[in-house]
This record gives structure tokens, C-alpha cells and sequence, in this order.
């Protein structure tokens, strides 16, 4: 397909780019609704938390997205990049060499796509008073657990909030990943076959728009894979995304286990600014009740209630 050029001279550009582009659109949904089948968002999502994080979300009403390149699991930002290429590279095993070329190209998309589409999330977990999460957050002896309402914060983000933000249930199941994967990679392909057929050469101008498009909706559903190691996590998350958040909010960084990491800052500009927090608990510690009351003073100096727990887990640091 080439531009047209008019009597006059002029040059009207192909509409077929447009049509090529969102030839996979929606592709991701009808996959994203299989994780979700038989499943809620739970009442209360608990995201533990140091001291430091905790002062800092209470005090500013303000709640820390931070950039998945900088997790705790070094995996994060390429785990399902690899889930993805593994998964075609079997589909396409017995296709034609113009096929497997094309794959190659989509693999290269789908890493640029991660790039343009980097995560940034806020993690929460499905429970409270787990010891794992207790050991990873517990550095400076007193880690935290914030319960949050969901049901409000599903309201409270619908506010005037400074980007847009989605909540989304972990994959931890690597059967399930593959099983996803593969739907997603079947459809794409078949698609392209009604859209391309059975030739052996494809133009750029054809081939890139549809690589974009299929891209797209690939990271929708890789983003939400997680190395099956951290299953115990029983992790949910809120995300948005680093293209939608930049030109919005400064960025600001913390300390943490790799040292100063950025983070972003998501609030509401509509009063009240109070998060929708249902309690707080104090991790395991030697100092756990004094801990607990001083806790009850925090939240209650800022606006936050003093419903309060603390861990009776026997944790020797």
C-alpha cells in the first residue's frame, strides 16, 4: 500500500496504518477477564512497610508508586518478557522462515513497548501479619502493615487524583502464564493471517503498525506475571504507568535496599485527602506495644483514627 498522490500534486497519506494499528484491539481484555473469572478485589488489601514509608504515606496522605525496575524481586521488570518469548518461540517453531522473522520483530517491539510502558506500582498483599513480608520490611526493626478499605479506595481513586491508576491481581501460576500467553499469541497470529495471508514477504508498511498493535496488547497481560518464588506474597497491586506519571509528578526518591530509588507520590487535590486507610499493625518486635501506642498517636494526629494491631510473631533480630 503507498501514499496517493493527488492531480494536483499533493500527497494524501494511506488510511491503512490506522486500521493495521488497532487490528488487535481489545485482544487483551478477553484475556485479562480470565484472571479475574471467579475472583474480587478483596475487602482490604494490607501494603507493608517501614517506619520511614509509613511516616511518609500518614503525614503527606500521599501513597509511594514506585518503579518496577527498583523492586525487591530483580526479576520484576523482565519476568514476563521472558514468559512471552519463550511461549512463541515454541508456537512458531514449525512456521515459515518469513513467520519467524516477523516473531523476532515482535519480540523487539514487545521490549521497546515494556520500555514506553514501564510499570509503576504500589504493592499490596491479600493479608495481614505475614511472615515473609514481615522479614523483607523489618530492616529497621519495626516494619508496618497498612490495611486499606477497597471499596473506598476504589471511590477515592476516581477522585481528583494527579494520574490515572488500575488495580490488578498477581499471576503467579506458570502454567497459567504459558496457558494466557499462548491464547493471546494464537489470536494475534491468527489475525494477522486473515489480515496478511499466506505470502512469504510483508512491507514495513504493513508489517510495523500491526507489531505496534500487537505489542500493545501483549504488555497488558505480561505485566501482571510474577516469578512463582514469591507466590507467598499473595500480592495484588495498583499500577500506572511511567509515560502517564512523568509529566505529572515530581519525582522523588528513598532509601531502601538498593540504596536511593525513585518514587512517585499518588494523592487527591479534592478535599478530604485522608487515604482510605482501615488500620495499621506493627510487625513482629521486641518493643511491640510501646511500638503500638506510639503508632495510635500518629494516625490520630493525622486524621487517620487509632484502630491499630501488632504482630505476636516470635521473630528473633
Amino acid at each position: 500500500m503507498h501514499d496517493e498522490i493527488s492531480p494536483d500534486g499533493l500527497v494524501q497519506q494511506s488510511e491503512v496504518l490506522q486500521p493495521l494499528l488497532s487490528a488487535f484491539s481489545g485482544f487483551s481484555k478477553s484475556i485479562v477477564e480470565k484472571i479475574y473469572k471467579d475472583q474480587i478485589i478483596p475487602a482490604s488489601l494490607f501494603h507493608y512497610t517501614s517506619a520511614a514509608g509509613l511516616i511518609g504515606i500518614v503525614s503527606n496522605h500521599t501513597i509511594w508508586f514506585s518503579d518496577a525496575i527498583f523492586m525487591n524481586d530483580g526479576s520484576e521488570a523482565t519476568y514476563g518478557l521472558s514468559v512471552f518469548s519463550a511461549v512463541i518461540n515454541e508456537f512458531m517453531a514449525d512456521k515459515s522462515d518469513a513467520e519467524k522473522n516477523a516473531a523476532e520483530a515482535l519480540q523487539d517491539q514487545v521490549k521497546a513497548a515494556l520500555r514506553f510502558f514501564q510499570p509503576i506500582i504500589f504493592c499490596m498483599s491479600a493479608r495481614n501479619n505475614l511472615l515473609n513480608q514481615w522479614r523483607d520490611y523489618g530492616r529497621d526493626i519495626v516494619p508496618y502493615c497498612i490495611e486499606f478499605d477497597m471499596a473506598e479506595f476504589e471511590n477515592w481513586q476516581g477522585r481528583q487524583c494527579n494520574f490515572p491508576i488500575f488495580v490488578t491481581k498477581v499471576v503467579y501460576d506458570a502454567a497459567q502464564q504459558r496457558s494466557l500467553t499462548l491464547e493471546l499469541i494464537e489470536a494475534i497470529y491468527n489475525r494477522a493471517k486473515e489480515l496478511l495471508g499466506d505470502r512469504e514477504h510483508f512491507s514495513d508498511e504493513e508489517l510495523n503498525p500491526l507489531l505496534s498493535g500487537a505489542a500493545a496488547e501483549i504488555v497488558v497481560v505480561i505485566g501482571r506475571f510474577k516469578n512463582p518464588a514469591f507466590e507467598a506474597e499473595e500480592e495484588w497491586r495498583a499500577i500506572s504507568y511511567r509515560s502517564d506519571v512523568e509529566d505529572k509528578v515530581k519525582r522523588k526518591y528513598r532509601a531502601s535496599s538498593l540504596g536511593a530509588v525513585p518514587f512517585y507520590e499518588w494523592y487527591s487535590s479534592k478535599d478530604p485527602k485522608n487515604l482510605p486507610i482501615k488500620s495499621v499493625t506493627v510487625g513482629p518486635s521486641p518493643y511491640a506495644q510501646v511500638s503500638d501506642l506510639a503508632l495510635k498517636q500518629l494516625l490520630v494526629d493525622h486524621g487517620y483514627g487509632e484502630t491499630t494491631h501488632f504482630s505476636l510473631i516470635p521473630i528473633r533480630r
